[in-house]
């Protein structure tokens, strides 16, 4: 087995490992049953950290190429590269014509049995009885698809170890989860919704009314601009909202409209990995802009455009997730006036901006601050209501609407019309600004409870967030630690995070943990901090 690595390339290594991996395998040059490299060993040969090695791996297990057997090692499945199964020789008795001929020897699998060789102890065909001779008749064959051949360079530009690490992270019962990025579910009183969706479909606005339109009922769409005026300051007419399946749909709908391959795609350095997989699966360039604790670095942006010359500029500059952190109004500026110089569009991502816990006001979006066009802002109810009304918004200059538009005939016709009508009733009165108003005093005691549960039992050397806003506390563990280690050892202790690395373009992060404060109950913040401090601390300590 023979694996080149370039090191001055954009893709990450344990990508191109996949990539070297899976071809081999898949051209059949690593045979079924060939025994890889133990995780340490390859790292070794390669020169690399064995985390990279270890998330090749997962991949390669999650697309069913190979497995792993304790105590044996890592071998290469034998479906991957054998996508025929040899059947056992029909024994001819008949020269009727319609009788089904004998398997040449050519068509014999190595381990089958040719008529000339069953042995002496084989009776006579003569003597055996219709049951006996029907069980020497091949069953049809069953072939099984080569998958990792006929998914499409689309699908397979996903990192599917990524999506498989979130879902480990998050795939526990009876544990305090500080790992799910959605809000508790009992958050969201049973009166308001019942409330609302009896309103909605009791009233007689909807009787007779078709279908939506693609972008959106036209009262939804007059409300949504009307609440962004009022509550987060962009100024915009009902032409230029859309209504969508949650937010994500915008995302994808954007890179579709504007991203070919090799186009660069300017993103922080650790951002919604959602994001990162749409990006991917376009085949962009996806290149990290370097971020502190205010955000993106846009001192540094002007040389990224100028080297790099993106397409598009990826941010989420309010209560950013995963890191929490804010943008603040001055790097606001410059990131419009760097993307207005290049030309290139920016996508504000902000589910999380009406989640205030300061004293001041909050900052003004990106699109607040810009009206030639290019910010295409994204929000959504998931994060303020609840994720199951799969109901978020885009504000963008009418063009892009209409693009949009165009292109989401081929996705879904428009945004499920009870949805709509719930979120009507929601934005009618002010309904939703009471609700916000309600969780954001219980989610700023949440956060606290967290931060000094953190003061409490954290090792010294660990350092994270106070967050302004949104779900996020962004944790960086002592020298010598990495979350996917600390991971394993905090679920069996009853306790759940999300690794940093899911979250990072080159997937190399190990030392960063993101913690969601909103998750869990009040009740339980405190204990499950401890918990994970415990497993931070390496003793197993489960008291204070």
């Amino acid at each position: 087995m023979q694996v080149s690595l370039d090191r001055r390339s954009d893709v990450p290594l344990y990508r191109q490992l996949v990539n070297e991996l899976r071809e081999q395998i898949v051209a059949g040059r690593l045979a079924a049953g060939y025994r890889l490299p133990s995780e340490r060993e390859m790292a070794e040969l390669l020169a690399v950290n064995r985390t990279t090695v270890l998330q090749a791996y997962s991949e390669l297990k999650d697309d069913g190429l190979i497995a792993s057997h304790v105590g044996k090692g890592t071998f290469v499945q034998r479906h991957a590269n054998e996508h025929t199964i040899a059947a056992p020789a029909t024994v001819s008795t008949t020269t009727s014509p319609h009788a089904s001929p004998a398997l040449e020897p050519s068509t014999l699998g190595p381990s089958t049995p040719s008529p000339q060789t069953l042995g002496p102890s084989t009776p006579s065909l003569s003597k055996l009885s219709p049951s006996t001779l029907s069980s020497l008749t091949p069953s049809p064959l069953t072939l099984s698809p080569p998958w990792p051949v006929l998914f499409s360079d689309y699908s397979n530009r996903f990192t599917y170890h990524d999506i498989a690490s979130a879902d480990r992270a998050q795939s526990m019962d009876g544990v305090i989860d500080f790992a799910t990025g959605s809000p508790n579910p009992h958050d969201i009183p049973d009166d308001l919704l019942r409330d609302v969706s009896l309103h909605a479909f009791s009233s007689h606005d909807f009787d007779g009314q078709p279908e939506s339109p693609i972008e959106g009922f036209p009262e939804l769409r007059t409300l949504l601009a009307d609440h962004m005026r009022e509550d987060r300051m962009i100024h915009c007419s009902p032409r230029n909202v859309m209504v969508l399946s949650g937010s994500e749909q915008g995302l994808d709908l954007c890179v579709r409209a504007f991203v070919n391959p090799s186009d660069c795609v300017l993103v922080e350095s650790s951002t919604f990995f959602p994001a990162l997989q749409a990006f991917r699966s376009a085949d962009a360039r996806i290149i990290g802009v370097p971020t502190d604790e205010s955000g993106m670095r846009t001192e540094l942006l002007e040389g990224f455009c100028a080297r790099f010359h993106p397409k598009l500029i990826y941010t989420i500059p309010t209560f950013h997730n995963p890191t929490g952190s804010t943008m603040p109004a001055q790097r606001r500026r410059e990131l419009i006036e760097t993307a207005m110089k290049y030309q290139c569009l920016v996508i504000e991502d902000d589910p999380y901006g009406e989640l205030h816990y300061g004293t001041s006001a909050p900052p003004t979006p990106l699109k607040g601050m810009e009206n030639a066009g290019y910010v295409i802002y994204l929000s959504t109810f998931s994060k303020t209501v609840t994720p199951g009304l799969r109901t978020g918004w885009l504000i963008a200059d009418t063009h892009v609407v209409a693009r949009l538009a165009a292109l989401r005939r081929m996705v879904d016709q428009h945004t499920s019309s009870s949805s709509q009508r719930i979120c009507i009733e929601l934005l009618r009165g002010g309904r939703i600004r009471r609700h916000i108003e309600e969780i954001t005093g219980a989610y700023r005691m949440r956060r606290d409870a967290m931060c000094d549960a953190l003061q409490r039992y954290a090792p010294p050397t660990a350092r994270w967030s106070v967050p302004e806003g949104g779900y996020y506390v962004w944790l960086s563990l002592p020298e010598g630690q990495r979350s996917q280690t600390l991971l394993e050892a905090a679920r069996p202790l009853g306790v759940t995070f999300m690794p940093g690395g899911v979250f990072d373009v080159d997937g190399t992060d190990t030392r960063h943990i993101r913690l969601n404060f909103v998750r869990p109950r009040m009740d339980q913040i405190s204990d499950g901090i401890r918990l994970l401090c415990a497993a931070m601390h390496g003793d197993g300590r489960r008291t204070a």
